[in-house]
């Protein structure tokens, strides 16, 4: 055998070995490893509060017209107990979290509004009216909400009809809605607050660049054109890498795409996905999986899966404590069951 070829097969055998070792050490965990707390019907999103060491659940409990308040539990982040139960005027299902400024926006999406919680006094600041129900062109629900502290920004989605869905965004400062922007139908967001560049995802499987300072398009990128099933739910970046990481609700695998390119550069074998976040104090990413009832952890390093944890329920949202340490998810009933949703504390430095 020749030199040249002996080299080749020895990195051969090295890949393939690798690979196979990543393979075997891939561990199953189950729920039941972890703590639970049931909480109640139509829990969404959640906000990890560092200074109360608290966690924020946003819930919708009923759906009936004529039942239209959202509940608010706040739990404490160790022991997940339910310290309080913060009722809203509206159903709240999108989160997000001022600390600094003791504010948490609460997405109200059958209402097409955003509400401010002081999260102070729990009590309920103001609401700002996004959709305009009067104008099939301005009318949609909200789906997500992402703060951009740097800027004062709140960046959210509005589905509405096919090619109707809207970009909000609200002055964080002054309390009100500053722009809407049109044609891009967003659906998650997910902001580079040092790069100064907020990205969107969409329904149309597209990877939108706006410029952080101005809100303005830079770059609007088919991420998969020769799949037209895509559907993009949320997005996490990895901005040392310069990589984004996709979730995708209508087909299999997560997406890494180039966040300067748009480039899909790789996927990660998975189901179909709804949540994903990036830790980078451990190098995974983590990916709710409704459908298949499982949490994926994936190692950021080699884009290959690490982990599996077994859900009863189907996990949704993420959150994550600002020590790295803990992840928390969401975890809905199927809406056939009369259980209570529940959110679930995963100890990461078990796994």
């Amino acid at each position: 055998m020749t030199s040249t070829l002996k080299n080749k097969t020895l990195c051969a055998l090295a890949i393939s070995l690798a690979f196979h070792a990543g393979t075997v050490l891939a561990k199953d965990f189950s729920e039941t490893d972890f703590h639970s707390q049931p909480l109640g019907h139509n829990v969404y999103e959640l906000a990890y509060d560092n200074a109360q060491k608290s966690l924020y659940a946003a819930s919708a409990p009923s759906f009936d017209k004529d039942k239209t308040a959202g509940l608010v539990f706040l739990l404490g982040a160790d022991s997940l107990q339910i310290d309080k139960k913060i009722a809203t005027q509206r159903r709240t299902f999108a989160v997000a979290l001022d600390e600094a400024n003791h504010i948490l926006y609460l997405g109200n999406a059958l209402e097409g509004s955003v509400t401010l919680l002081d999260t102070r006094t729990n009590k309920e600041i103001k609401t700002i009216q996004l959709s305009d129900d009067s104008d099939p062109n301005k009318k949609a629900h909200v789906r997500e909400v992402v703060l951009d502290k740097k800027h004062q920004r709140l960046y959210v989605s509005g589905i509405g009809r096919k090619d109707k869905g809207l970009l909000w965004v609200v002055d964080t400062q002054k309390q009100q809605l500053a722009e809407t922007l049109e044609k891009l139908e967003p659906v998650g967001f997910a902001v580079d607050t040092a790069g100064d560049k907020v990205y969107v995802v969409n329904g149309n499987g597209e990877l939108i660049t706006l410029d952080g300072k101005n809100a303005k398009l830079l770059a609007r990128v088919k991420v998969d054109p020769a799949e037209p099933k895509h559907y993009f739910l949320n997005i996490a970046l990895n901005t040392a890498k310069g990589v984004g990481y996709i979730a995708d609700t209508n087909t299999r695998d997560v997406l890494v795409v180039q966040l300067d390119s748009g480039k899909l550069l790789q996927r990660i074998p998975s189901p179909n996905s709804v949540a994903v976040l990036y830790n980078a104090a451990r190098e995974e990413v983590y990916v709710t999986h409704r459908n298949d009832r499982q949490i994926s952890v994936i190692d950021a390093n080699s884009n290959t899966l690490k982990h599996t944890i077994k859900t009863a329920a189907m996990p949704n949202s993420l959150a994550l404590s600002a020590d790295a340490r803990t992840l928390y998810a969401s975890v809905k009933q199927d809406e056939k069951d009369n259980k209570a949703d529940y959110v679930l504390k995963i100890d990461l430095t078990k796994l």
